[in-house]
């Protein structure tokens, strides 16, 4: 069948058409779908946001809170160094008092008084302890004190006068006196064995003024090492 122009440019313009309604439905899609991933991308962006605004928030209360605790460690530190302070000026009044009352002591006593027993708490020390003695005596000597040198023979430690003085009785024997660990300083402390400190033979000595004078040595040694089994 042969078409006139009019009928041909009908069916040009058919398909025309419908080819333009086909491409206007896929635009259309694409334009559905790209704003989908556009409202997507917005929620993401609105809720990226919120999570935001909320670690800000967080953040911020962690700041306060950071600043609260250390407001709080500032004042422990405060009240530690008060009491520190007030510590060392009761360890020196104490200290003081003792000294006093050696200098008394010293014109009381009879110069027969029998000598106390004094020896270190062991034999041997290791680098990290704290040296020690066991002191007893008839008499609470105050103000009496230890002088302990290293294996060169120069003074590590004059120990504080010792005023800290327990009494210890026994019924139907005479009480006697002992000095309890924690009242053995030099300066105000205990007399620790720090690391560089030479290792051998040291010698000590209790001294009270002129009347009591006991001596002798102990040894200063690396810690032991700690050893495992064997395995096989």
């Amino acid at each position: 069948m042969k078409l006139n122009r009019e009928q041909a440019a009908i069916l040009l313009s058919l398909a025309v058409a419908v080819s333009s309604i086909f491409i206007t439905l896929r635009l259309k899609n694409q334009v559905t779908a790209y704003q989908s991933q556009v409202e997507l991308l917005q929620t993401i962006n609105v809720n990226n946001s919120l999570k935001l605004l909320e670690l800000q928030q967080e953040t911020s209360e962690y700041k306060s809170r950071i600043i609260e605790l250390q407001n709080e460690v500032d004042r422990n530190k405060r009240i530690v160094n008060t009491w520190r302070t007030y510590r060392d000026r009761l360890q020196e009044a104490l200290v003081e008092n003792a000294r006093l009352k050696g200098r008394l002591l010293e014109r009381e006593l009879d110069t027969n008084l029998t000598t106390p027993t004094v020896e270190p708490r062991r034999d041997k020390f290791y680098i990290g302890d704290t040296v020690t003695f066991d002191i007893a005596s008839e008499t609470p000597l105050y103000g009496s004190y230890f002088e302990v040198r290293g294996p060169e023979g120069n003074v590590i430690w004059e120990g504080d006068p010792i005023g800290n003085w327990a009494e210890i009785g026994v019924y139907g024997v005479d009480p006697i006196w002992v000095v309890p660990y924690v009242g053995q300083t030099a300066y105000l402390d205990p007399m620790l064995l720090e690391e560089d400190m030479p290792l051998g033979e040291w010698t000590w000595s209790y001294r009270f003024s002129d009347l009591v004078h006991v001596e002798g040595t102990f040894t200063v040694e690396e810690p032991p090492q700690e050893t495992t089994p064997e395995t096989g």
